[in-house]
C-alpha cells in the first residue's frame, strides 16, 4: 500500500470515529488487495455517474440480523443532483444541502432561521462526512468522492471503510441465457465487510447494491447489519434551479445537528412530557453501566444534566470527556449536580451486549469518566419521550424535575455554556471565584 493511500485510510477511519493511534495498523490488517479488473469496473462506474448532470433517488433499508431474528428499519430516501463542474445538491431526513464553490451550505425543514455555511477545506465529500459522521449513502461517494477506485471504495460507506474492489461477476438474478445482457456485479470486500453493486447494462449506472457488515468495531458481537440500496436516475432539466439553495438572512451555526428544532415530546402518563422550558421532564428508570438502575424521581433535589449519545456519533464522543469534567467540577465545588450520559440509538437492545460494548468503548477511549453516570435507553423510548432528534442532545433539569434548557450538538464553548447555565440556576458566579456560588450558600 502506498503512503498516499495509507493517509487516505487514516483520514477515512478517523472521521468514522476510530482511535487515531490504532487506525493505520488496524486498516492494513483489514484491507484486501484490489483486483485490477474489479478496480477498472468501479472506475468506469464512477466515470459514468460523473459524466453528465443527473438527478437521483437513492433508497436504503437497513436490516439487523441476530441469529435467526431479523428486524428492518423504515426505508430512508436521499434525493441528490450532481452537476459536473458545479457541485452537488442533496436532500434527506429534512436536511437540504449544497456542496459547491468550495463550501458546504445547509438548512433543515424544522426551522427557517438557521443555516450552516462552511469552507469545505478542499473536499466536499469529507466536509459532509465530518458533519454527519454516519453517512450510509454510497451514491454520494460515487458522485463526489476520490477518483481512484481503490480510494473511492473506502468512501462508499462510513461503516465499511476497508472495502476494496475484489471481483466482477454476473448479477445473481440476471437473465439466464439468451441475447439479453445481464449487466455486471462489482464485488467489494474486506475482512469485516462485503458489498456488491449491480450495474445496469443499458446506462452503465448503478441499479442496486448491498452492504453487509458482520464484524469489526462498527457492530456488536453476534450482530450483522445489511444495507439494501436501489437507485433511480433521471436527467436534470434545469441545472441552475436544481443547484439552488438560499441561506441568506439566516443565523449561522457550526454543525448540522444545531439546525434541527427539537419537537415537543408527547405526554407520558403523569410524567408531564415535553421539552419546553418549564415543563415537567418525563420520568424514567434506566439500567446503569454496572448493576442496578437509576430513577429520575430519586434525583429530585439535585440539578440533572442529561446527555443523549451513541458510540457511532463523533460529536458525542468529543462531548463525553468534557461532560465528565463538568461532573467533576460540580462535585469538587459542592454543587448539587448529577451528569447522566444516556446511551441510545445503538443496534443491539440486549442489556448484556450493550454493557459489554460500552465498557469496551470507554476503555478504548481512555478518558477519565469519573463525574458521569452511564445509563442505557435500550429501545429508544426515553429519547423519544424527550423529543431527541439529533445526537448529542443535552438537557438540563432543575431540582424540581422541570426542563431548563435543551441543546443539540456539541462544539467549542458548549461546556462553558452548560457550566454558566448551571451557575445561573443557583444565582451565583463561578464557585472558584470570590463571591461565587459556594459562598452564596450552594453546596
Amino acid at each position: 500500500m502506498s503512503w498516499t493511500m495509507l493517509k487516505q485510510v487514516n483520514r477515512s477511519l478517523a472521521i468514522a470515529g476510530l482511535l487515531a493511534g490504532a487506525v493505520a495498523s488496524d486498516a492494513v490488517a483489514q484491507m484486501r488487495d484490489a483486483d485490477p479488473i474489479a478496480a477498472a469496473a468501479l472506475a468506469d462506474l464512477v466515470a459514468r455517474v460523473r459524466q453528465r448532470p443527473l438527478s437521483v433517488t437513492e433508497e436504503v433499508v437497513v436490516t439487523t440480523r441476530e441469529g435467526e431474528l431479523e428486524e428492518s428499519a423504515p426505508k430512508r430516501t436521499l434525493q441528490w443532483t450532481n452537476v459536473p463542474g458545479k457541485g452537488l445538491r442533496a436532500d434527506f431526513d429534512g436536511f437540504s444541502l449544497r456542496l459547491a464553490d468550495g463550501r458546504i451550505q445547509g438548512i433543515h425543514s424544522s426551522r427557517d432561521d438557521l443555516a450552516i455555511d462552511l469552507d469545505d477545506k478542499g473536499s466536499a465529500y469529507y466536509a459532509l462526512l465530518e458533519q454527519f459522521r454516519d453517512l450510509p449513502w454510497p451514491g454520494l461517494a460515487l458522485a463526489m468522492g476520490e477518483e481512484k477506485p481503490e480510494d473511492c471504495a473506502m468512501q462508499l460507506h462510513s461503516r465499511a471503510p476497508w472495502l476494496q474492489p475484489t471481483g466482477v461477476e454476473a448479477p445473481a438474478d440476471g437473465p439466464a441465457g439468451g441475447d439479453a445482457d445481464p449487466g455486471r456485479r462489482i464485488v467489494l470486500s474486506s475482512d469485516h465487510e462485503q458489498m456488491w453493486i449491480d450495474v445496469d447494462p443499458a446506462s452503465g449506472l448503478p441499479s442496486r447494491a448491498e452492504v453487509v457488515i458482520h464484524s469489526g468495531p462498527f457492530v456488536p458481537e453476534g450482530i450483522e447489519l445489511v444495507f439494501g440500496y436501489t437507485w433511480t436516475f433521471r436527467p436534470v432539466e434545469d441545472v441552475d434551479k436544481a443547484m439552488d439553495l438560499s441561506v441568506r438572512d439566516r443565523e449561522r451555526v457550526d454543525m448540522v445537528a444545531a439546525l434541527v428544532k427539537p419537537p415537543e415530546a408527547p405526554q407520558r402518563g403523569n410524567a408531564g412530557g415535553g421539552l419546553m422550558p418549564g415543563r415537567e421532564a418525563p420520568l424514567f428508570d434506566l439500567p446503569k453501566l454496572d448493576e442496578g438502575e437509576v430513577s429520575l424521581l430519586e434525583l429530585r433535589g439535585r440539578v440533572v444534566v442529561l446527555d443523549f449519545w451513541a458510540t457511532w456519533c463523533g460529536p458525542c464522543r468529543a462531548a463525553l470527556p468534557r461532560l465528565a469534567e463538568l461532573g467533576r467540577w460540580a462535585e469538587d465545588n459542592g454543587i448539587p449536580v448529577e451528569v447522566v450520559a444516556i446511551n441510545t440509538s445503538e443496534q443491539s437492545r440486549d442489556l448484556a451486549v450493550r454493557r459489554k460494548r460500552i465498557t469496551e468503548f470507554l476503555d478504548d477511549q481512555g478518558f477519565d469518566a469519573r463525574g458521569l453516570e452511564f445509563l442505557f435507553d435500550l429501545d429508544g423510548e426515553v429519547a423519544g419521550a424527550y423529543g431527541v432528534r439529533g445526537l448529542p442532545t443535552t438537557i438540563i433539569l432543575d431540582a424540581t424535575g422541570r426542563v431548563v434548557s435543551v441543546k443539540a450538538g456539541f462544539g467549542p464553548g458548549s461546556e462553558e455554556r452548560l457550566k454558566q447555565d448551571l451557575l445561573d440556576l443557583f444565582e451565583g458566579g463561578d464557585p472558584a471565584e470570590p463571591g461565587g456560588a459556594l459562598e452564596d450558600g450552594v453546596g
